[in-house]
């Protein structure tokens, strides 16, 4: 029971981080090339982490909690959950709206499931099913992207799609991978981040980023505040939460979130924008915290890693 009002309380705050999230990197990539800034982030994000862990890690163990299969698996997570996952999302972000952004990214949990149950054979269980329908029908009531008129841009949409399917992925491999578990959480958060913010930056200048996108920070003191919001907490804090979901739940469950950070993103418009809410998006709301509640609540579920242990 403990350790279910644990995840709830996991869930909620790394919604609520990750939500926020989607204003700082509108102001970040405003003034700087999206690959670049986001390469940053996760590179001195990933640093921090592993400082931190250096010094809580005890001496006589230190050099003994890392080897080549960690560096190994952090590497082909990163590929997936950064590069892949990071990467274009921030760049699709460019030519979408704030909405449909938060719609493609949030079908991340179906991805997973689709994913899991193909390549992995595991059943789907009821409430799984009924709770992925109702998440992702609650987003569409929410978003509505059939209401407007406006051609959405094929970039974006095809770089979101695939973000989406990268991190599934990503997620799938990085719980199933053995080297996690005897590893503590800021070292492997660490490694990912680390590695995949140095790949971004290799990305960004093989294709010559900077030539298409200038740097143009017009309001340093702003920039300089959602960069660091987006390093230290939605970064730091977010990946350490996320990592710690994907060791004690399903990969399903532990991305779960990605249906709660649309509605974090309407009310933060609400309070900063002054956006209204309507009758709409209250009974939207509803439905994508029934669908979360019911994949949460599902007993049934079980953390993939041990399901692949029991099947070798």
């Amino acid at each position: 029971m403990s350790n279910r009002v644990g995840v709830l309380g996991v869930l909620i705050t790394l919604s609520i981080l990750w939500g926020s999230s989607f204003l700082a990197i509108k102001e970040v990539i405003t003034s700087m090339p999206p690959l670049f800034a986001f390469g940053i982030r996760f590179a001195v994000s990933g640093a921090a982490l592993l400082i931190v862990f250096y010094f809580h890690e005890p001496k006589s163990t230190r050099h003994e909690s890392i080897d080549r299969r960690h560096w190994r698996d952090g590497t082909i997570a990163a590929i997936f959950i950064i590069l892949g996952g990071q990467g274009l999302l921030v760049w699709g972000a460019q030519y979408l709206s704030s909405g449909m952004t938060a719609l493609l990214n949030s079908t991340i949990p179906l991805w997973i499931a689709l994913l899991a149950a193909l390549a992995l054979k595991q059943k789907l269980t009821r409430n799984t099913i009924f709770g992925l329908v109702a998440g992702f029908a609650g987003l569409i009531i929410l978003v509505n992207p059939f209401s407007t008129n406006s051609t959405l841009n094929p970039v974006g949409v095809i770089s979101l799609t695939l973000s989406s399917i990268f991190w599934a992925i990503g997620s799938i491999y990085s719980s199933r991978s053995s080297s996690n578990l005897h590893i503590s959480i800021l070292a492997s958060a660490g490694i990912l981040m680390l590695v995949g913010g140095v790949l971004l930056l290799g990305t960004s200048f093989i294709v010559n980023e900077s030539k298409t996108k200038q740097f143009t920070i017009s309001d340093l003191p702003s920039t300089i505040i959602a960069f660091s919001y987006l390093i230290f907490l939605c970064t730091v804090v977010g990946y350490a939460e996320f990592f710690w979901l994907l060791k004690v739940e399903s990969p399903a469950i532990a991305n779960s979130f990605a249906y709660i950070v649309p509605i974090v993103a309407v009310i933060l418009g609400w309070l900063i924008f002054k956006e209204r809410i309507t009758t709409q998006t209250i009974i939207a709301s509803c439905i994508i915290i029934v669908g979360v509640a019911m994949m949460v609540r599902n007993k049934g579920a079980k953390h993939i890693s041990s399901m692949a242990k029991k099947q070798k």
